[in-house]
């Protein structure tokens, strides 16, 4: 049975389907990404972040999950991407920066740092970033080489509108490293609405690798590249990290993590 409810990404009405129903998502027949109904509105979702920020380091759904380890995991496998650029010496945006794991990562590696994160700001601070609560705070001719966006494009209620944004902030040849729950993977697929990912309040949009394509591409981005990286988690065991690497491998893990580039 088709909705009448507009799609976040595409803005379509009448083309979106239950999807699942506890906690109740749909999908656009549009543009076929997946998300929650009702959208909650920005109140309801600031007084979720405040909130979380409350214990920041209790709430990691919300505040962030990247810790130091994943963070510099992320930062080797992003310097190997970058056709050997490194990055030392880069200008870098992160954008939803949560409890600045990833920047402490890209700081060690010698990159110059600015973090954007709206409800996390005072928290950041305290660590001695560089940050500001919007976008709009940053003068509005800095641009960076590189912006990462860790889980953080799921949280969207707009999620296009936000990616154009990012890529107005990037330098020509700039890129963008993002990272998002993998609504195809094989956890998604065998969990349906008991997901894990699905059942967190601040979950709002879910993306395919192809519907992540796309809506990058809309939002302007050119080379888009699904890199084959192998990510260790903490407190695995040798034989579940081996079950990761498979999927991993095999494009069907939990994560999805794209680079993409303004040409």
């Amino acid at each position: 049975m088709m909705t009448d409810r507009e799609c976040p990404q595409c803005m379509q009405r009448g083309l979106a389907s239950p999807h699942w129903r506890a906690p109740r998502f749909l999908r656009c027949g549009g543009c076929g990404i997946i998300f929650r109904y009702p959208i909650p509105d920005e109140a309801a979702l600031a007084r979720l972040y405040d909130r979380s920020w409350e214990l920041p380091n209790h709430n990691t759904d919300e505040t962030g999950a990247t810790d130091i380890c994943i963070g510099s995991r992320l930062v080797s496998s992003l310097a190997k991407s970058l056709a050997g650029r490194g990055i030392a010496g880069m200008r870098i945006l992160d954008y939803g920066a949560g409890r600045g794991a990833m920047v402490a990562a890209l700081i060690k590696e010698g990159a110059d740092v600015i973090a954007v994160e709206p409800f996390g700001c005072d928290f950041l601070t305290e660590l001695g970033v560089s940050v500001y609560r919007d976008l709009c705070e940053l003068p509005s001719d800095v641009r960076f080489d590189g912006i990462v966006c860790l889980e953080v494009i799921e949280h969207l209620r707009d999620p296009l509108r936000v990616l154009k944004r990012l890529y107005e902030r990037l330098s020509l040849g700039g890129w963008l490293l993002i990272t998002t729950p993998n609504a195809a993977g094989l956890p998604a697929r065998l969990a349906g609405q008991r997901w894990r990912e699905a059942a967190k309040p601040g979950h709002i949009v879910f993306f395919t690798p192809t519907t992540l394509r796309n809506i990058l591409r809309d939002s302007g981005f050119r080379h888009i590249q699904r890199p084959p990286w192998f990510i260790r988690y903490r407190h695995t065991s040798p034989l579940r990290t081996l079950v990761h690497f498979g999927l991993q491998k095999l494009g069907i893990d939990g994560g999805l993590r794209m680079i993409a580039y303004r040409l």
